[in-house]
This record gives structure tokens, C-alpha cells and sequence, in this order.
């Protein structure tokens, strides 16, 4: 769980700065795309993948997740942290609290990368997380 926090408090706007871990999706795409709703959606891929062991998301997975939200988040106006964290993180880990959240939200993991895919992005690190 401490993992998963520290990841949290990683994936805030300020990432969006440095998106170059994975490719992700292009700007354009992402203004078109852009909502609350998916804003959810990639928040909570991310937290579950973080969290649910039969769900596990890898580096690349997770940033990609994590550049497209933060870009997403900037397309929508979520330029605090806090707003950030209380709109999508608080309620995303909430839902964590419920024992099958992550058998009904972890297929849809899959699902969302494939989406992301489809808009651009890719899995593949082009260098290693943290460098």
C-alpha cells in the first residue's frame, strides 16, 4: 500500500511535464477524448493495477495510465494536485474498500490500454522509470 501511495502522489500533473517513459496518445487526440469519465477510468485502472495482485499492471502499463490521465487532467482544467487527488485518487482508493472491486474493475484494465493503443500510446518503456 505504500507503494501504491507513493505512485499516487507520482502521478499528479506535474508527470504530464515529463511524459517521455512510454508514448502516449498526442495531444489532439487526447483534447477530443477528453473527460471526467475517462479521467476516471485511467485513475482507477491505475490504482487497481496497483493493488489487486490477479491485476498487477507493469512500468510500462502504469505509465502509461499515469501520462494519459495527468494529459487528460489538463485537458479537463484539474490543474491542482489536491483537486486531483480528492476527485480521482480519494474515491479511486475508496473503492478499494469493496472486495470485488478489483475482479469487476481489473478486466477493465485490458480493455482501457487497448483504448489508449487505439489513440496512440504504447507500453513500451523507452527508458527505464525514474531516470
Amino acid at each position: 500500500m505504500l507503494r501504491a501511495f507513493l505512485l499516487m502522489l507520482l502521478a499528479t500533473p506535474a508527470l504530464a511535464q515529463d511524459p517521455g517513459f512510454v508514448t502516449l496518445p498526442d495531444d489532439a487526440t487526447i483534447t477530443k477524448a477528453a473527460t471526467p469519465e475517462l479521467l476516471t477510468e485511467l485513475v482507477v485502472a491505475n490504482v487497481v493495477g496497483m493493488n489487486c495482485a490477479a491485476y498487477r499492471i507493469d512500468d510500462g502499463t502504469w505509465a502509461l495510465l499515469t501520462g494519459t490521465a495527468d494529459k487528460v487532467a489538463a485537458a479537463i482544467g484539474v490543474k491542482e494536485s489536491s483537486d486531483y487527488d480528492a476527485k480521482y485518487f480519494g474515491p479511486a482508493f475508496d473503492l478499494l474498500n469493496d472486495p470485488s472491486t478489483c475482479d469487476s474493475e481489473g478486466p477493465k484494465i485490458a480493455l482501457l490500454v487497448d483504448r489508449l493503443r487505439e489513440m496512440g500510446g504504447d507500453t513500451t518503456l523507452l527508458r527505464p522509470l525514474g531516470e
